[in-house]
């Protein structure tokens, strides 16, 4: 039961430290893009520590979790990178 928590606490942390990250990229570029990328890991650290307290087992909800976290930053990263790069 407490390594359950354990591991929901971590990923909440990822989740909360990577919106950080985000909101600090927003203040620097004023783009939207890293704001919309922050609200949505929020709001899946919450749906995901929802469903474990409601007793979906942890296994199912933090894999799939952290992979859509990731997959958000990565596609977050690569719009901003095509924003940034000179138009030749």
């Amino acid at each position: 039961m407490n390594n359950e928590y354990l591991g929901l606490a971590a990923l909440d942390l990822a989740c909360l430290l990577a919106a950080a990250a985000m909101l600090r990229a927003w203040s620097k570029r004023k783009a939207r893009p890293p704001l919309v990328t922050a609200a949505f890991l929020i709001v899946l650290a919450a749906v995901a520590t929802t469903l474990v307290l409601l007793g979906v087992p942890r296994g199912m909800v933090i894999g799939p979790t952290f992979i859509f976290a990731l997959l958000a930053i990565m596609y977050t990263a690569r719009y901003e990178r095509r924003l940034s790069s000179p138009r030749r």
